[in-house]
């Protein structure tokens, strides 16, 4: 037996007539004739019989019927689902992303891919760049920020540089740091001041961890919080100085302000997207890829 011989079979069982099925199937009635002998034959006793036009089944042809219709329907959601997958206005689109990104980046990306693609779902995963990479078997695609090793990617995944953003020293408007280094802040000055960082794990702390240690300067810091909402929040308040994506700057907050670190080139980093590679993408993983081209959103 093989499958079309079963759905052939479903079809003459419905319509109780070769020539119907064999017009449903846009195929001659000989071939539906053919594919019922074949399959009678593998089973090994009759499964209809014919009265003129039409055909009976027998008790062993009544029996396969509810396997075969089975099959008709599992055949017809599966035709659906692919029809689904051929098209991007429908289906989900999974997303993995680091806080940051997901806060300060993407929101415009998804309602601009919602925007032309209604009927698609979108949903969100947050987490830090280690959490992306562990989870992304569950996802479609992902984002991830700083330095990333290929190696640790799951199979069938590419990394993809997306882009680059500058990390830069967030303080209170009256600060000192900010009337007294108008055109950015030295690392060194830095360890004069009370440091607050962010959750381990975060790209922002981890850059500037990195280039704290490469000059061979510690700092005080004795506040941690979660987020840059709460980096926000407790420079706002007076507790120290903290560091921030300068996309996480561009709202127009009246109290605070983003002074360059490390002048005259700042401290720069990369944001990168974990994808399927080519031929394994879906038709709505490669329209979010094409509309997170355009870094004009960002703007």
């Amino acid at each position: 037996m093989n499958p079309s011989q079963i759905l052939t079979f479903a079809l003459v069982g419905k319509f109780k007539s070769i020539s119907r099925a064999a017009e449903h199937l846009h195929i001659g009635q000989p071939a539906v004739s053919g594919r019922l002998k074949l399959l009678q034959d593998a089973v090994g006793e009759p499964l209809y019989i014919r009265e003129g036009h039409r055909i009976r089944l027998t008790p062993a042809g009544e029996g396969l019927l509810k396997h075969a219709e089975q099959l008709r329907e599992e055949m017809f959601r599966a035709e659906e689902y692919v029809h689904r997958l051929q098209t991007v206005n429908s289906g989900v689109l999974r997303i993995g992303s680091t806080v940051t990104i997901g806060s300060y980046y993407l929101p415009q990306y998804v309602v601009r891919m919602q925007t032309l693609y209604p009927g698609l779902e979108v949903h969100m995963k947050t987490g830090d760049s280690r959490e992306i990479l562990q989870c992304m078997s569950d996802l479609d695609v992902g984002f991830v920020e700083g330095e990333i090793d290929s190696s640790a990617l799951p199979a069938s995944y590419e990394l993809l540089p997306w882009c680059e953003d500058e990390i830069v020293l967030v303080v209170r408007k009256d600060h000192e740091l900010a009337m007294n280094f108008r055109s950015g802040v030295p690392l060194a000055v830095l360890a004069d001041h009370q440091v607050i960082w962010r959750e381990p794990g975060s790209g922002v702390r981890t850059i500037l961890e990195n280039a704290l240690d490469r000059q061979g300067i510690k700092v005080s810091s004795n506040i941690q919080v979660n987020g840059v909402a709460g980096v926000k929040a407790s420079v706002r308040a007076g507790l120290g100085i903290g560091f921030a994506s300068a996309q996480a700057l561009k709202e127009g907050d009246t109290e605070l302000v983003g002074q360059r670190i490390d002048p005259p080139m700042g401290l720069r980093w990369q944001l990168n997207i974990i994808a399927p590679t080519k031929n394994m993408r879906s038709r709505a993983v490669r329209a979010f890829l094409e509309l997170c081209a355009d870094n004009q959103l960002l703007v």
